[in-house]
């Protein structure tokens, strides 16, 4: 025969004890100490349309419209838009217009 016993207390999480969950940036959200796109930092780095758009000649509702169209690459992790470093680069040899050569004479 098994002894039952009374339930034991569970303690309640209050807000003290709680943990600090970090809150991801929104779309038009610029943070501070962003690195450059081009450093081996930056290529890996998960930038805002915000943050992609003081790097890309486009507006950040521009890169949204964009990526919503899939006319860019982008990352979508979580639900979200997100520009990596190498995506930023990707989307400005994209729209890069090249000179034409002259001919030799």
């Amino acid at each position: 025969m098994t002894t039952v016993t009374a339930p034991r207390d569970t303690k309640k999480t209050t807000g003290k004890d709680a943990p600090t969950r970090r809150r991801p940036p929104t779309r038009f959200e610029i943070r501070e100490n962003v690195p450059a796109p081009g450093t081996a930092e930056g290529a890996y780095f998960h930038y805002t349309p915000a943050e992609a758009a003081e790097w890309l000649p486009f507006s950040a509702h521009k890169i949204l419209k964009m990526a919503n169209a899939k006319a860019i690459p982008y990352v979508d992790n979580g639900n979200r838009i997100w520009l990596s470093g190498m995506n930023i680069r990707a989307i400005s040899e994209q729209f890069t217009v090249q000179p034409f050569a002259k001919n030799a004479a």
